[in-house]
């Protein structure tokens, strides 16, 4: 039996079919049973379920009465609950033994989480004692490759999921493809040379390769466990040395996008260009996401984990307001609070607030009574993360193939910038959302607002804040460029793309104080 990549939605997420469970059955639109092959058998198998519960439960008075729907109402096991967190949410997990009414004893393990808007997620497995090894196994794949969705999938799409799996599952082993077959990223293929020679009216490939350089690709992983301490990835809390998290005035600690392992990419891909072979790079945005925080972290030193949870970024909102109606002439002390409020804070003499979860119970969204460090502007937090693996890829000097036109009188202008709108859409993380993982850039070129060159947009920037010696394009380099559209969930609001330009002559004494933020 051959197998094929596939991807599956859900209202929240999109899930794949990990290989030893490669045949789904989709018994609703939302309620999915993953087998070895195709068949009736019930174990070894995975399920995927999302519910809507129309209003909050307990997860743990709900968690027997989910696994009785898994795996069948005649089904008993005593489940040992045990905390989990699953893209920032809360959940639960826990394995049995169970005894059905033919007497038979399967092993079998479900988590239980609270999804967004009252559904509940609902992920198990089950089989064998003779296979639990491999089933488990398989579990962990599926749990690792979630993709959170950014906005929830229709349920037109979900219908049309579900009717054309029907139409194809009695003939799925056909229809796959062979396994193991090399996977080619499109903008390394030879037809984008060809078009950009027709598009400039160039018979030398020589004459076109000029316009490509050496990118580094970034691409999204979810990852169903605590991931590796200074490991690169998108979202969640950073990994810092202690007391080197960005914040304001108020104290309050700038919103982490990212952090990317330097060694890491060298590994990959063999060289970091004008960047360092090592170290931690950590990114956080402030003021409307005007202004980035570059953080470098040298190698060898001793981070700390820093969690980012829900209960954070809700309070950090209710914090955000009390700073927006703080009075300048307000003592310092503690300030009023009242029913409702979801904080208490209290004004210290340097001007800092210090926040902490209000100890009524029936209002805290976090440990009541407890302190925690409030995010400057919650709205660019996730509490889901995902990790990001390096590769290498290419990228087109548009600016530099539009000047090159105009000296050679060659070419069409349309067909150029056609031709780079698509060469652009070449990379997965174009279609992140319709479950392709989201790629993000290092390096090389990009364009912005309606096809402006970042290099130009960041010496404009500079001449604006008074840097005369940082006022040409080639004094700038993409340090990142983060698409809109992720696995985490982060929301973009207006903007397109983000990307972060940093002088070049700063990068060869790790400087990153000068950088500058474009969106659009």
């Amino acid at each position: 039996m051959t197998y094929r990549l596939q991807r599956w939605m859900t209202q929240d997420f999109v899930f794949t079919a990990p290989r030893p469970f490669f045949h789904v059955v989709a018994v609703e639109p939302q309620h999915f049973i993953l087998q070895p092959s195709p068949g009736d058998e019930k174990s070894p198998s995975l399920s995927v379920l999302v519910r809507d519960q129309g209003q909050p439960w307990s997860l743990d008075e709900r968690f027997s009465f989910i696994a009785a729907d898994l795996f069948g109402a005649e089904s008993s096991a005593d489940w040992q609950l045990a905390p989990i967190q699953l893209f920032g949410r809360e959940g639960r997990t826990a394995t049995g033994i169970i005894l059905s009414a033919a007497a038979n004893e399967e092993v079998a393990g479900l988590t239980l989480v609270n999804g967004r808007s009252n559904r509940l997620w609902a992920f198990g497995w089950r089989s064998s004692a003779h296979h639990r090894d491999r089933t488990e196994k398989g579990f962990e794949v599926l749990m690792q490759g979630l993709q959170a969705r950014v906005d929830e999938t229709g349920e037109k799409i979900l219908l049309s999921q579900f009717h054309q799996q029907e139409k194809k599952r009695h003939s799925a082993s056909t229809v796959i493809n062979a396994p193991g077959a090399p996977v080619e990223h499109g903008v390394a293929s030879r037809e984008w040379d060809e078009r950009f020679e027709l598009a400039l009216g160039e018979t030398e490939a020589s004459r076109v390769a000029q316009f490509f350089a050496e990118a580094i690709a970034l691409e999204e992983q979810p990852y169903g466990e605590p991931m590796p301490l200074g490991a690169s990835r998108i979202g969640g809390g950073p990994d810092l040395v202690p007391g080197t998290w960005p914040d304001d005035a108020r104290g309050m600690r700038h919103p982490f996008l990212m952090q990317v392992d330097l060694a890491e990419v060298k590994a990959a891909c063999s060289t970091t260009g004008p960047l360092p072979d090592e170290g931690l790079l950590s990114f956080f945005v402030h003021d409307d996401a005007l202004l980035v925080d570059v953080v470098y972290t040298p190698a060898g030193s001793s981070l700390v984990r820093h969690d980012m949870t829900e209960a954070i970024i809700e309070a950090s909102s209710a914090a955000v307001q009390i700073v927006a109606e703080l009075d300048p002439d307000t003592p310092i002390g503690m300030l009023p609070h009242t029913e409702g409020d979801l904080v208490t804070a209290e004004l210290m003499a340097d001007g800092s607030l210090q926040f902490a979860h209000t100890s009524d119970p029936v209002w805290s969204v976090g440990q009541p009574g407890c302190r925690f460090e409030a995010l400057s502007d919650e709205r660019w937090a996730t509490a889901a993360s995902a990790l990001l693996l390096p590769r290498a890829t290419r990228t087109f000097d548009l600016l530099a193939a539009e000047t090159h036109l105009e000296e050679t009188g060659l070419g069409s202008i349309d067909d150029l910038v056609e031709a780079y709108e698509d060469f652009e859409l070449a990379e997965a993380g174009r279609q992140a959302g319709e479950g392709q993982p989201q790629v993000h850039q290092m390096l090389g070129y990009a364009t912005i607002r309606g096809g402006h060159d970042c290099r130009v947009e960041a010496a404009e920037d500079a001449l604006s804040r008074g840097w005369g010696d940082l006022g040409e394009p080639m004094a700038w380099v993409i340090l990142v460029r983060l698409p809109a559209g992720s696995a985490t969930g982060r929301i973009f609001w207006d903007a397109d793309d983000l990307v972060i330009m940093v002088p070049v002559a700063d990068l060869a004494t790790n400087r990153f104080d000068r950088c500058v933020l474009l969106s659009g």
